[in-house]
């Protein structure tokens, strides 16, 4: 029928008008392929997998970017701040560990203060002293940052 033959003439127009003038959404910034099977980025897997301990919690500072992928993947981690911190309700650590110049007086203070087993620090940051006469220790550095390790804390398994 003459309807039917419009309707399908208008379907076939209507996809072609949306085809060339819409815009592909996976061309966005924000999307990305997986680099892994958790769908989050490789450096978050690799370094909540470092700092393990295999039958208890830690309590890590990780940088805001990844703050949600972290609790997603690794429940056996706790952080010192959270979903707050991405809002833009700032804890005084997570002021301190988003400036470019860290004062490692602070840096311990509040570390101590949290609990911290360990901070994750972006290799840009610059640390205004030495970590290591505090009792802290590079653990490890991969993918642009760096793992500090608090010796004084008590790493056995509760």
């Amino acid at each position: 029928s003459l309807k039917g033959k419009k309707r399908i003439g208008f379907g076939v127009v209507a996809v072609l008008v949306i085809g060339v003038s819409g815009k592909l959404v996976y061309s966005s910034p924000l999307y990305s392929v997986a680099e892994n099977m958790y769908h989050m980025p490789q450096e978050v897997v690799d370094i909540c997998d470092a700092i393990r301990i295999e039958g208890r919690e830690v309590m890590a500072a990780f940088p805001d970017e990844f703050l949600l992928y972290v609790r997603q993947y690794a429940p056996y981690v706790c952080m010192p701040y959270g979903r707050e911190a991405i809002t833009g309700s700032y804890n005084e650590f997570n002021v301190l560990l988003c400036q470019e110049e860290i004062p490692v007086d602070n840096f311990v203070r509040l570390a101590r203060a949290n609990m911290c087993h360990y901070v994750i620090l972006s290799e840009d940051k610059i640390l205004l002293g030495d970590v290591e006469a505090h009792g802290f220790q590079v653990f490890d550095k991969m993918h642009g940052y760096v793992i500090y390790k608090d010796t004084t804390m008590n790493f056995e398994v509760n």
